[in-house]
């Protein structure tokens, strides 16, 4: 990695500064400050997110130092993070990984991007025991004693509100299903199949197609859909993608044929004041989105009242209002959490701090399993319209998600 893919900036000055989200005025970084890592994609496709990160991050530290830093056993230090540019790509991810490792000595890295960039630099920081937040969401990186922990959902466990939804409603006996070619629509397919058939939960579900993220036009998918007599469509994939689709269906009216049912991708990772009244009848599983409606009384009362607290604290703070930035700050704050509960900065009592022990972030009440995965609240949530802005209709489920990472689960649902 070349010196200058490190990034580095004065928190809210915009001013390059060689290497350190900290102190105003600091360029050299304080010794005794904490140094947490970060790998965020600042340029190349992902770049939107890495932005968010930077940003999000940035105000933590900038809220934790103004208090005067976290709590260390008997001492209190500030904290600096050290970023570097992954360019979305895999191999600037591990080369990142294990620089911040080997170089930059962090106790813990708060955010990885994409699955591929977590599998990239799952070998480096766990020989390294350097405990880090990934926001990707592959289950091949969740194996016992793993030092890669997550906030979100894994990929086979994306589509299971939807499924219970399936399996409880008279309205749906079978429910087709379009996905993405590779891991996450493969996952998405083998849950479905052991959902119906070899769990035998009420229901069936045929497979409609996969598609590239790269897809443009799903008119045949969407005729598919409307010919196969389905009685709901669930879509896997996010981003661009599934904004594409979501827009697409809308002007062929198939919302008003049947549900369109969706995971993580379809709020959390949709840009919903792009797709507006498209959402009428979209079905989508909200971690993070909860908190863009904390204001609409069903969503409220899925949160509760000390992350409601945190995130009011967290909106009167420069930071995005993002469905995806309130993922980044939730990392942060168990970053938090496990360097006061454990008295330390060693990687291995900072893992042993988050792990099977609940903590609050912004998100609610968590438990990051031995694997890395989280038991985390959530909520399946029916979308409506106003005008051209998507609105909840209903929260049709709520509660603590299961720390799925295996099909079949390897915990009771």
């Amino acid at each position: 990695m070349n010196r200058g893919n490190r990034r580095s900036f004065l928190v809210k000055s915009g001013v390059t500064a060689g290497g350190i989200i900290g102190l105003a005025g600091c360029l050299g970084g304080d010794s005794d400050a904490i140094q947490l890592g970060a790998i965020n994609p600042l340029s190349g496709s992902a770049a939107a997110y890495g932005e968010l990160a930077t940003e999000t991050q940035g105000a933590w530290v900038d809220r934790v130092n103004e208090n005067g830093g976290l709590e260390v056993g008997d001492s209190t230090r500030e904290v600096e993070i050290v970023e570097y540019d992954d360019e979305s790509s895999n191999d600037q991810a591990q080369s990142a990984a294990q620089r911040l490792a080997t170089v930059d000595n962090v106790s813990m890295i708060l955010s990885s991007w994409r699955s591929n960039g977590a599998i990239a630099i799952n070998p480096t920081i766990n020989s390294n025991q350097i405990p880090t937040f990934t926001h990707g969401f592959t289950p091949q990186v969740n194996e016992d004693g793993t030092y890669m922990l997550r906030l979100t959902v894994s990929t086979v466990m994306d589509a299971y509100p939807a499924l219970q939804l399936v399996s409880e409603s008279d309205d749906i006996d079978t429910v087709g299903v379009i996905a993405e070619e590779g891991d996450w629509g493969d996952d998405t397919l083998d849950l479905m199949e052991w959902w119906f058939e070899t769990d035998g939960n009420p229901g069936s579900y045929e497979n409609l197609g996969r598609f590239s993220f790269d897809q443009q036009d799903f008119s045949s998918f969407i005729t598919s859909a409307r010919n196969s007599g389905v009685d709901a469509l669930y879509v896997q994939t996010w981003a661009s993608a599934m904004q594409r689709f979501i827009l697409q269906q809308n002007r062929e009216g198939l919302n008003d044929d049947m549900p369109i049912l969706t995971g993580l991708g379809g709020a959390d990772y949709n840009d919903l004041g792009e797709v507006g009244n498209a959402m009428e009848n979209v079905h989508a599983l909200g971690v993070y989105t909860r908190l863009s409606y904390a204001d609409n009384e069903e969503i409220r009362s899925t949160i509760s009242d000390e992350a409601l607290s945190q995130f009011e604290e967290y909106q009167e703070m420069d930071t995005p209002d993002h469905p995806t930035a309130y993922n980044v700050y939730a990392d942060a704050q168990a970053a938090q959490y496990a360097i006061e509960e454990a008295g330390s900065t060693d990687g291995s009592d900072l893992r042993e701090a988050l792990v099977d022990n609940e903590f609050t972030t912004i998100l609610g009440n968590a438990t990051i399993n031995d694997k890395g995965q989280p038991a985390i609240p959530a909520a399946y949530i029916k979308f409506g319209t106003d005008d051209d802005e998507a609105i909840v209709d209903t929260v049709e489920w709520s509660g603590q998600l299961p720390a799925i990472t295996s099909i079949p689960p390897e915990v009771d649902l």
